[in-house]
């Protein structure tokens, strides 16, 4: 607010400048003198006073538009942020190619099978038959506030902890639900994939999905522990 309300003032004083030079001057330094007549600027001075002015208008109307710019950028920034941290837990997240679909016999017997899209606190770890769990999800609708390049007719995006390598994923859906499977293994230590941790190791991978449904009020069930993922 203070450099806007100084731009202004500024700009003020340079259009007095280009408009009205020898008011300014009677104004603010004709006093100094006995005789002000005898002292008066040239036109010359006056006419390098104007042009003066006209500089120093088109310099803050440049850099009051970067300034304002780099503000709604800034803010553009920190909404991204505060949207990453709110649906994954962090703000360092990365968009990641679609693996292979998981292994069939993980599947519930009666659901049909969508495809990841092909990209342009949650329960960690994995069980024993190699299941990944969902660390959360969030549905995408027209708006993006995540920053994020993803692929067309995306509507779901998926996020997987980073400490572990999701080798596979499929989706199953009906009209009561939607199930998650991951397959995978961890790559970091073996502390960091058996705790039952309420941060995730960052980057949290992204997987987007294209539901053939938006998924609306249905549940999206992680097949890892058979109950609800966390988000929305």
């Amino acid at each position: 607010m203070g450099l806007i309300i100084g731009g202004v003032l500024l700009i003020a004083f340079a259009l007095w400048t280009v408009i009205a030079p020898r008011h300014q001057w009677l104004t603010l330094n004709a006093w100094r003198y006995r005789d002000p007549d005898a002292n008066e600027p040239s036109d010359l001075s006056y006419n390098l006073g104007r042009a003066a002015g006209v500089g120093t208008i088109l310099l803050v109307v440049i850099l009051g538009g970067y300034l304002i710019r780099a503000d709604s950028v800034q803010g553009d920034a920190a909404a991204v942020r505060k949207a990453r941290e709110q649906r994954f837990g962090t703000t360092h997240v990365e968009l990641a190619p679609p693996p292979a679909p998981a292994t069939p016999s993980a599947f519930p017997s009666t659901t049909r099978t969508s495809a990841a899209a092909t990209p342009s606190s949650g329960t960690t770890g994995t069980g024993t038959d190699g299941l990944l769990a969902v660390w959360r999800y969030t549905t995408v609708e027209n708006a993006n506030p995540f920053d994020l390049d993803l692929p067309a007719g995306t509507n779901l995006l998926v996020a997987v902890d980073g400490a572990f390598r999701v080798d596979g994923l499929s989706v199953q859906e009906s009209p009561e639900s939607v199930t998650i499977t991951l397959t995978g293994t961890c790559t970091q230590a073996k502390i960091l994939c058996d705790s039952d941790r309420t941060s995730p190791v960052p980057p949290v991978r992204l997987y987007p999905i294209k539901l053939t449904a938006p998924l609306g009020g249905r549940p999206l069930i992680d097949q890892s522990t058979k109950d609800e993922a966390i988000g929305r």
